[in-house]
Parts: structure tokens; sequence; C-alpha cells
């Protein structure tokens, strides 16, 4: 069977289907996977609490955050539960409909109604282990939100992940066990025969399959259209978000922390964001929620920096605007009725839509697998599991958090353990030489970064982009300026040093 799209949804089922058979192939446009939303969102694992209720999305939410610990089981990939401060404030309610109120109505209101009503919705939607916070313990906890905090509530269910490194961790685990991975292989039409899948062609041939898994991202309508199964539309939203100094931020909030609006106070559709420590230690700030045009507007703008600095001012309104090394974006995939469409196509035979998935994309994936292989089982995927699948996938140690002995013994091995390449992330030579030569081999800087971190510091690539050029070149066997950031269309180097002015004094030569 062929599964389209090599993010997150599309790996994660491609690796349970290899529970119960081999026959299974992703195909990825992009050169790596896991390149569109799935390596550019906030990496929280969400618990339902934001989502609308009786969505699709919070159903499959709260189902795959409670199933998160094991979905991870065997990757090689770290997972916390930090959890979620909801901050009450003044802010909280309208200003209108605050000063129809007194004082005392007001306080009760903020510090008992809001709090206890957010615990009970909640509940209401399976989600466990939600407290009210006083003020105090709101402050004991984040002591930099604002202190204008009346109360708050607690979700101890709220994690983190790296989301782009689970996705190749997924997709590995898939390759262990029997499935194929295609990167550079755009779908370019789905061969149906009499109402049945027959086939999927690509930019690089035709494969002949009677079952194929649609989960494109941003591009899902497309592939829908291609096969006759559509009937939604994606109309792409980005989203930016800032990174902090891990030096500066590691300690600033020990969880994630967001401000509490009443339903009809977002201007937007998003949960809002929030501040939150990445995985690896990081402040973050965001995202934003913009509709776009460009599938491909990954742009951020300085307006937009702005922007996410004036929305979290008053959240925590000391935090250290210097201290910022990065702004990224990502592009959503919502449909127009806001939830997830995930259905077998009565339309076609063997064509399942996995579309629409935006945030909680990340939180829902290990739910969203165990519906789509429903599917699938009642499609003729075996259902009794493979008695040699391997549920384990042997992850590359991390050199910056090894022992000064387990640092020595791999140098004894092979001294390229002792080369850093990366000086901000304590990246060795071996670290990158492996991201090179693994399963879903990294070819270019892009990838390696993000096997490795190499350039994710506080430089941003100064000191090791041109290293990890070099070594990159040596490995494939190219020259360096062939070396690309993201694959075709992203050259980094214009030619050899001084070679365009040797070229020009040629010419000159000549004339």
């Amino acid at each position: 069977m062929v599964i389209v799209g090599g993010g997150i949804t599309g790996c994660a089922i491609a690796r349970e289907i290899t529970r119960y058979t081999p026959d299974v192939v992703v195909l990825e446009k992009e050169s790596d996977v896991a390149c569109g939303a799935s390596k550019a969102n906030n990496a929280e694992v969400h618990s339902g609490i934001g989502e609308d209720a009786g969505t699709l999305k919070q159903k499959l939410n709260v189902r795959g955050n409670y199933l998160y610990d094991e979905f991870v089981r065997g990757l090689g990939v770290d997972f916390k539960r930090q959890g979620l401060i909801i901050v009450v404030t003044p802010r909280s309610v309208p200003e209108e409909a605050a000063r129809q109120l007194s004082d005392e109505e007001l306080r009760e209101l903020l510090e008992r109604k809001i709090p206890e009503g957010i615990v009970a919705y909640g509940e209401k939607a399976g989600i466990k282990g939600l407290r009210v916070l006083s003020r105090s313990e709101v402050l004991q906890r984040e002591p930099n939100v604002t202190p204008e905090a009346v109360a708050g509530v607690f979700d101890p269910n709220y994690g983190l992940v790296c989301p782009y490194k689970l996705t190749i961790a997924l997709a590995e685990s898939a390759v262990i066990n029997g499935a194929r991975v295609f990167t550079n292989t755009e779908v370019t039409g789905i061969r149906v025969e009499d109402g049945r899948v027959r086939g999927v062609v690509t930019g690089r041939g035709e494969i002949s399959t009677g079952l194929v898994v649609n989960a494109a991202g941003v591009f899902a309508d497309e592939v829908a259209e291609m096969a006759g199964a559509g009937g939604f539309r994606i109309h792409p939203r980005k989203g930016a978000t800032l990174l902090f100094d891990r030096e500066v931020t590691s300690e600033y909030v020990r969880s994630s922390v967001a401000l509490f609006r009443m339903p009809g106070m977002k201007k937007e559709h998003s949960k809002g964001g929030g501040a939150m420590p990445t995985i690896e230690g990081n402040l973050q700030l965001g995202p934003t929620a913009v509709e776009v045009e460009d599938k491909y507007d990954t742009s951020i703008s300085a307006e937009e920096i702005e922007e996410i600095f004036e929305r979290f001012h008053y959240l925590l309104p000391e935090f250290p605007r210097e201290a910022v090394i990065s702004a990224f974006s990502g592009v959503r995939a919502p449909t127009l009725e806001e939830d997830f469409v995930i259905e077998a196509s009565d339309r076609v035979h063997g064509f399942i839509n996995v579309a629409g998935i935006q945030s909680p994309g990340l939180a829902s994936a290990p739910a969203i697998v165990e519906m789509v292989m429903g599917f699938l089982h009642e499609m003729g995927i075996p259902r009794n599991p493979r008695p040699d699948f391997d549920p384990v996938r042997p992850a590359v140690p991390r050199f910056a958090e090894l022992s000064d002995d387990e640092r020595d013994r791999l140098i004894r091995e092979d001294p390229r353990w002792g080369h850093i390449v990366c000086r901000c992330e304590y990246v060795s030579e071996a670290e990158v030489v492996r991201a090179i030569h693994s399963l879903i081999p990294a070819r270019d800087l892009d990838a390696v970064k993000r096997r490795t971190r190499v350039g994710m510091g506080r430089c941003q690539g100064g000191f090791c982009t041109h290293r990890v050029a070099a070594i990159l070149a040596r490995e494939l066997g190219i020259p360096v300026t062939e070396v690309t950031k993201s694959g075709e269309g992203s050259a980094v180097f214009m030619g050899e040093t001084k070679d365009i002015l040797a070229r020009g004094r040629g010419e000159a030569d000549r004339s």
C-alpha cells in the first residue's frame, strides 16, 4: 500500500502498518521527511483542553495524549510532560462584560467560576488531573508571569517532544520493519478504475497498489481530487514562532503558560499560543495564525516578530527580548470546517483521506493511527501482528549528553567523535556522518540539522555551516558547491572562492 506524505501522520501510520505487514511505501515530494508542518510547530503535545467540544479533533487529541508514552516507546526520542498553566487575569473577560459586574462579582468570576469552569470543561472531554490554582500557586510555579494573575488551572497532561526527530524516528522504525520511504517523489496522479484504486503516479514512475492513505498535509485536498475522492478544501494558515537562547531562557518558564480568554475574545482560529520550553530547553513564544494564499509561504516579517512580542508582553512582562536567536513559521492545513477529515472514501474503494490535520495533529497522531488502522483492517490489512516486528529503533548517541567516560570510549573507537563541528550544541563530526548515512539519509544542511542540532545554537550556524557542508560533500562524493540547504533550488554556494573574479579576469584578458 502507499502513503502520500512523509509528515508525522504519514510516518506514524507507516510504522504501525509494518507491525502487520512490511508492504508499505511512503512518498514524500520534499528532500526529507518532516519538511512541512511537522518541522515547524511548537512541539507541544496538547491535552485537548483548547479544542472545541464535540469535534473529532478534541476526541482524537484526548485519546492521542493518553497514548503518547507508549507511542514513543522504543523510538529513541525524548518525551516529557511539563504541564500547562492556564492563567486567569482581568483581561480574561471582555471589558464591556467586566464593567457590568461589581468588584465582588468580578473577583468571584475570575478566582472561582472561570477556573472551575475550565476544569469542568476538560473533565467532560475526558481530561484527567486538572486542578485549580490560586494566584500564589500560579506565581510560585511560574514567577515570571504577569503579577495581574488572579488564578489559574494546571493541566499535567501537556507534553513536549521534538516533532521532526519523532517523525524521522517513526520513518526509520518503519524502514527497519520493511517499509520503503521515497523522498523527492511527487505524486502527480491516482489511477482509479471501476471505482477502485489501482495505482499511484509519481514523477519517477507508477506504483501499483489497491490502498492509498492521503496524508499530504496542506496538499491533501489536491491529492484527494486526483482520485476523485475530494470534497474538502485546505486553506493554508501560517503560524510564526520565536525561539530564544537556551543559555538565557532555560528556566524562564517551567511548564507551558497560556493566557485564558473568554469564548468570543479570540480574533483568529487558534488556541491563542503561549510561552513554552522546547524539549531541549529553549523558550518559545507563539505561534501566530495568519491566513495566506501560498501553501509554501513560510516567510516571517519584522512586523510579525514585533506582533509576537506585543502579544505576549502582558503575560510575561519581563521576558528577555534580546535573547531571541531565531524565528520560524510553518503552514497549517485547516479545512473550512476547522476539523480533521479522516475517512475511507465511499466513492473510491481503497482510498483513505487523513486531512485537515492542523494542531493538535502532533498530539493526536497516536489516535489518528488507531482510527486509520481500523479502516485498513477492514480493507484487508492483516489483523495479527508480525512476530518479527522490531519495536526498537536504535538512536545515535548525542555527544553533548554523554559522560566523559562514554565520550572517551567513543573517541577511542572513532576519532571523529572528538572533532566538534558545532560549538553551540556540541555536535561531533561522527554524529554528522551518521546522520548522512542513516536509514533516512540526510542529504542537505537542513536534514543534518534536524537530526543532530548543528546550527541550532546561539550562533545559528555561523561557526558550523561550512564545516557541515564540507562533510556532506566528502560523504556524498559531490563538490561542496553542490551542497544545498534543503534540496533542489536551495543552493548555498555560488562557486569556488575567487572563481567569479578569475572568470571575470579571463573574460577581460580575452577582450
